[in-house]
């Protein structure tokens, strides 16, 4: 059975070969683990997420944790800080350059055994990725990015570790936990081609905290060789910033295995759900990395805190007008909880209890929200029905009428077991029952008065209430030609409304058979038509008191057709440029112009009789400007026309 909950108190790291410092020695490869979690601090039933650092064949395991470069090393000359300047690293602190002076930013160890050979150099590493100077400015020069090198010959020449130079792969985030499917590999990351600027947050993933693992080379596995990283390239104090942490030099002997005491086997474990205790309470997880030989344990904790209950009660769930409502808090989370109570309109904070008074009838609801130690209550909702003592609610149907409609009067009083009831319609005319009707023979504004007595014998009033009686509009239709060639016309309301507090709020179309659309509901409205003919359009429009009146008008619809190719060769057939509609009498005044492809006028009259058959004129196209007076009104075209004679 999977045990998820440990004792708090378990040795953080245990080293079977009794090795105990963080950076072991160098001639001697042991195994090490660092346990990390996050969050620390959750609410029962949410998830952790686990992972370890570390291995077996170990010659360097350096976190920064303690704020202190640490052992293992012999120049420091990149001067870094461990203050996390520039947001959370992969865990606890991390190695920062570039936010103090620097000539040569450099960090190197001493020299490790590495003569075994399969041995790597693992570390997480991100670039600053500000546009501006400061602690965070982003390298953005294709020199200005951090080389892995290695020395053989305790530092007087340095070569970059053989590539390819790959950078990570994994989601580039800000926000910890930070996870790296594929390590960053080679000796020299640089940054893109041509900088970052313009492309903020960048979006390379040199710029985010990621893994890198490159393997050292067989000429750099010597019985003396040292590791830097290196950024040789800089523009000043306050630029090109980057970070490490989580450094590891390893030369595995062995499988490596790996045991969590809740049953993964990976140092990067799934996601961990922690149930509820009732209390707050404290659980712990311990990894174990070892070989054939050695073995490591760390361990971490995670204290889970309870989510509150938000129980609660009321002094009464069935109250009377403004008559008082106490909320009673009877959870278990303590006084200094934040309480969100939430009595409809009105927010109240602190424990209580609390009294309110509802400022109108219905069912009202209650609710509780309740956060204590970073946890969040479900809400917990009760309600409170509110009558009214008595409420007198009564309105008319419509409040605005047109003249001559019938006024229906909607009683809504509460409680609705009143038992007498008195209107005073304001024109001289009363009614004693529930919800009367009654009909107003003038326009006008007219105030109701109703008094009404609950079956508890309580009396309630309610004077003024308004009532309106308007003007019907009158419907008026207005028409624009959008597209004569396609038969296409927009129709628009023209209508009063009825008086200056009414407007047109509805508009009902009919545009008969042949139209299309047939109907339309907007003020304005495009039609086209199938073909000639007389159409009849229809318009029904309802002003915003809902009065309406209906208004007809005819329009008349034509043919009208330009050629656009004529063939002058005296066959009878398309000899001259021809316009149908003047041959029917349907145009006025017509006026032709024609014009050659160089501008030149070649043919004109204000009285055309389709009798341009393009008379001693070359084949090819001509331009024309035509203009009339239809039914439809003064209008003009422009085209052209392809002569062809043969």
């Amino acid at each position: 059975m999977i045990q998820l909950f440990k004792p708090k108190l378990i040795a953080i790291l245990i080293l079977t070969t009794g090795a105990l410092a963080l950076n072991i020695n160098p001639s001697k490869a042991q195994c090490e683990v660092s346990a990390n979690v996050f969050p620390q601090v959750i609410c029962a039933g949410n998830t952790v997420t686990l992972s370890a650092t570390g291995g077996c064949g170990l010659l360097m395991m350096n976190t920064f944790d303690n704020g202190t470069i640490g052992t293992g090393w012999s120049s420091t000359a990149a001067n870094p800080v461990f203050t996390n300047p520039c947001g959370p690293g992969p865990s606890g602190a991390h190695l920062w350059v570039g936010t103090t002076p620097s000539n040569i930013r450099t960090l190197v160890t001493i020299d490790y055994d590495v003569s075994i050979g399969n041995c790597s150099v693992n570390w997480w590493m991100r670039y600053g990725q500000e546009k501006s100077s400061g602690d965070c400015e982003d390298p953005d020069l294709v020199d200005e990015g951090v080389h892995l090198q290695w020395s053989t010959d305790n530092g007087v020449t340095w070569t970059d570790f053989a590539g390819p130079n790959s950078s990570p792969v994994g989601p580039n985030t800000n926000t910890p936990p930070f996870n790296t499917t594929t390590p960053g590999t080679g000796g020299y990351w640089a940054p893109p081609s041509g900088g970052t600027h313009g492309n903020y947050p960048p979006t390379q993933s040199v710029y985010y905290w990621h893994e890198y693992e490159s393997d050292v080379p067989p000429i750099a596995s010597t019985s003396s060789t040292k590791f830097r990283w290196a950024q040789l390239n800089t523009s000043d104090q306050g630029y090109d910033a980057w970070g490490i942490d989580e450094v590891e030099i390893k030369c595995p002997t062995g499988n490596l295995n790996v045991s969590w005491d809740h049953g993964p086997t990976s140092l990067d474990p799934p996601p961990v759900t922690l149930p509820p205790k009732g209390t707050t309470y404290d659980t712990c997880f311990v990894v174990t990395v070892s070989d054939t030989i050695n073995s490591a344990t760390d361990s971490v904790c995670v204290t889970v805190n309870p989510i509150p209950d938000s129980d609660f009660s009321l002094s009464d769930s069935n109250v009377c007008g403004d008559d008082p409502v106490t909320a009673t808090y009877t959870g278990s989370a303590s006084s200094g909880g934040i309480y969100n109570w939430d009595f409809g309109s009105t927010s109240v904070n602190g424990q209580g209890p609390h009294t309110h008074n509802f400022s109108s009838s219905g069912q009202k609801e209650v609710s509780l929200v309740v956060q204590e130690n970073g946890c969040q209550s479900n809400k917990t909702t009760k309600t409170v029905e509110v009558h009214p003592y008595p409420s007198v609610n009564a309105a008319p149907n419509p409040m605005e009428a047109c003249l001559n409609d019938t006024i229906s009067f909607n009683n809504g009083t509460q409680p609705d077991s009143a038992t007498t009831w008195s209107w005073d319609f304001g024109d001289g005319n009363t009614s004693n029952q529930k919800s009367p009707s009654h009909l107003y023979t003038a326009a006008g504004t007219y105030k109701v008065d109703l008094t009404a007595t609950s079956a508890y014998g309580c009396t309630d009033s309610v004077t003024g209430l308004p009532i309106t009686i308007n003007p019907n509009p009158t419907a008026a239709i207005d028409t624009n030609w959008i597209d004569y060639e396609n038969n296409e016309l927009e129709y628009n309301d023209a209508s009063q409304p009825g008086n200056s507090t009414s407007s047109i709020s509805d508009w009902t179309w009919s545009f008969g058979g042949g139209a299309n659309p047939s109907s339309g509901s907007s003020s304005s409205e495009s039609v086209t038509y199938d073909g000639q003919g007389n159409y009849t359009t229809t318009l029904i429009v309802t002003n915003n008191h809902g009065c309406t009146d209906t208004t007809d008008i005819g329009i008349t619809i034509y043919k009208l057709e330009i050629p656009n190719v004529i063939t002058p060769n005296n066959d009878g057939y398309n000899d001259v440029f021809k316009i149908q509609a003047i041959e029917d009498d349907v145009l006025q005044n017509v006026s032709l112009v024609i014009y050659n492809r160089w501008g030149k006028k070649v043919f004109e009259t204000s009285n055309y009789q389709n009798d341009w058959d393009a008379d001693n004129l070359a084949d090819g196209t001509y331009y024309y400007v035509l203009s009339f007076v239809s039914p439809r009104g003064e209008e003009k075209f422009n085209g052209s026309v392809t002569v062809l004679r043969e």
